[in-house]
């Protein structure tokens, strides 16, 4: 009996010690939650008091497009051209607001990290005395697995509950949980993988890049993003990124950044394109066309012997010997606008699906009298006071075919159906004319060229930035003083420094002009870009520039020569008409 009751006093000891436990781990928890609570209160005020971040970004397109013209120089390499636009205010802004978004997701999930911690190990505690305790102690007639089950349930339905609450709320953790984040998750790549690998390619800090000042954070990240996507394909095939991407280690605050990013860079490239055109200044058109070549491809140098051989091949591996981009010009013609066939006359023509070989007699004796038309519409001779020239040519694209089967194969294999898949094609060519005067009878390359001309035309001051001063024009508004002068002196003071007309004519842009391709499978079409006329009388050579905006390829360049005959003014015309129809009203009095 003796043993009996030691016994039965070490059971109730042991049961008074598991019951203190017990409730000291349950004190425990009250405490954490009460401070969670008070956290979660802070949090609220915080936000209620302005504490989260503002996802709104404001910008100021125009004094962004300000800041680059003003950076800009005739002579900007197109390096530096993609320098200032990667780092003009309204990019910076943006990277500003992506380090502020990146910071608050990395607290986030460190806080949430921290506190799932925290709470693993309560909930092993838990275990330790709630479930394996209970269970330990109690006897085989006392389990209801019914009852066990329905706890189960309830426990899930309630994290069920308490986890919509949280996503109704704003408060929902998960979102944070699955984002991978450099520095945070182990084995990350984002920014500053790139940085480092930048680095051992010899590209950082960036070459020809210029600054005075301290490179900022939203500085730094954005000329990563641009030497990331100028060196993209040493990165591309980089081990650890192949690595890192189909396991998703892959932090999306820097990688989904950079996609935006370029998109934003190419709209504004080709915006400030448009405004070199404005200037006239054929050395910077040249260099921006250039730098977009050099953004889309992926690329450090366009004239690098190197890299053009890496894209012949590349193209010829992937499109065949035929497939390498390249624009046939056929009719070239400059002179007086001819008319446009209707649709009519079109289809007789032998245009659309029926072709040359199917047309009627009376089909064939209409395309030869529109060809007679056009033909003596071409002879015309054109003077300084036509509205306008028209330079016309035939373009036949070689790689049509090429680019549209493979189009085709990768809609069939991504289960894309060819309408939809073909519809965002873009293909961009630029077109930049100039225009020399000649002197009559000289056949020697050197003296051919007329240093006397001012190259006034359409009519208008030979000074075109005097013209956009008269006419308001809104470019005007936007460049400093000294910009202004910079681009003057190149485009029109040059005669006077250094050179001659020549020299003038070298650099002034007479049209700019863009040519996109909108369906892939498109094989030929007529382009016709209107110009304006010499305001003096003689004979003219127009030299034509075609550049890719897409290919890393070679540049094609011919030149028409044209006579231009002294006109009469128009004015005086309207007067003499006037005049003669003021006599007969006289006579009819009589």
């Amino acid at each position: 009996m003796a043993s009996v009751a030691i016994l039965g006093g070490i059971g109730l000891l042991i049961g008074l010690i598991i019951f203190a436990l017990k409730f000291a781990q349950k004190s425990k928890g009250g405490s954490t939650t009460s401070t969670s609570k008070k956290s979660t209160t802070n949090a609220t005020n915080k936000t209620k008091a302005g504490g989260a971040i503002n996802r709104k970004v404001i910008l100021n397109p125009e004094a962004d497009a300000k800041h680059i013209l003003n950076t800009l120089t005739p002579h900007t390499t197109p390096l530096q051209i993609i320098y200032t636009v990667a780092t003009s205010p309204d990019n910076l802004t943006v990277s500003t607001k992506s380090l502020e978004l990146r910071a608050d997701v990395v607290q986030r999930k460190l806080d949430h990290l921290k506190a799932q911690a925290k709470s693993d190990a309560n909930a092993t505690l838990d275990e330790l005395l709630n479930d394996d305790d209970d269970d330990a102690w109690a006897s085989d007639e006392d389990e209801d697995e019914a009852a066990v089950q329905a706890a189960k349930a309830a426990k899930e339905e309630k994290k069920k509950r308490e986890a919509a609450l949280a996503k109704a709320t704003g408060k929902d953790a998960q979102d944070v949980t699955k984002v991978m984040l450099e520095g945070v998750d182990d084995d990350v790549l984002g920014m500053q993988w790139v940085k480092r690998n930048l680095n051992t390619l010899g590209v950082w800090p960036p070459p020809q890049y210029n600054s005075t000042n301290t490179m900022d954070e939203p500085t730094e990240r954005n000329l990563i993003m641009t030497m990331g996507r100028l060196n993209s394909r040493s990165l591309n095939s980089h081990p650890d990124l192949l690595t890192a991407g189909p396991t998703g280690k892959l932090d999306p605050t820097y990688f989904q950044s950079t996609m935006e990013f370029r998109q934003r860079v190419l709209q504004q490239l080709d915006n400030v394109l448009r405004m070199a055109c404005t200037l006239r200044s054929f050395t910077l058109v040249c260099s921006i066309l250039d730098a977009i070549v050099m953004f889309k491809v992926g690329l450090m140098d366009v004239d690098s012997e190197k890299e053009l051989v890496w894209f012949q091949n590349f193209m010829e591996e992937k499109y065949g010997k035929e497939g390498t981009p390249k624009l046939i010009l056929d009719d070239m013609y400059l002179g007086v606008p001819t008319v446009e066939p209707t649709k009519e006359q079109g289809r007789s023509s032998g245009e659309g699906k029926t072709g040359a070989a199917t047309m009627t007699e009376a089909e064939k004796k209409e395309e030869e009298k529109n060809k007679l038309v056009q033909l003596i519409a071409q002879s015309r001779q054109v003077t300084t006071t036509d509205e306008k020239m028209s330079l016309e040519m035939q373009i036949t694209r070689r790689h049509a075919e090429s680019f549209t089967k493979d189009k085709l194969a990768l809609c069939q294999r991504q289960g894309i159906p060819p309408q939809i898949g073909m519809a965002a094609y873009r293909e961009s060519w630029f077109i930049i004319v100039r225009a020399y005067k000649l002197n009559d009878d000289v056949d020697d390359d050197d003296d051919r060229v007329c240093n006397d001309w001012n190259g006034a035309m359409g009519g208008a001051n030979p000074n075109h930035f005097t013209v956009l001063k008269e006419n308001n024009h809104p470019i005007i508004e936007m460049l400093n003083q000294d910009t202004i002068q910079k681009f003057e002196d190149e485009v029109i003071g040059s005669k006077k420094s250094s050179g001659g007309g020549k020299d003038m004519c070298d650099r002034k842009v007479i049209v700019g002009w863009p040519f996109v391709i909108s369906n892939v499978a498109q094989k030929s079409g007529k382009v016709k870009i209107q110009l304006p006329p010499p305001n003096e009388p003689g004979r003219y050579e127009f030299c034509v520039t075609i550049k890719s905006q897409d290919f890393l390829c070679g540049v094609e360049e011919f030149k028409l020569v044209v006579d231009v005959a002294k006109g009469v003014k128009k004015k005086e015309v309207k007067k003499e008409e006037e005049g003669s129809e003021e006599d007969k009203d006289g006579k009819k009095d009589k």
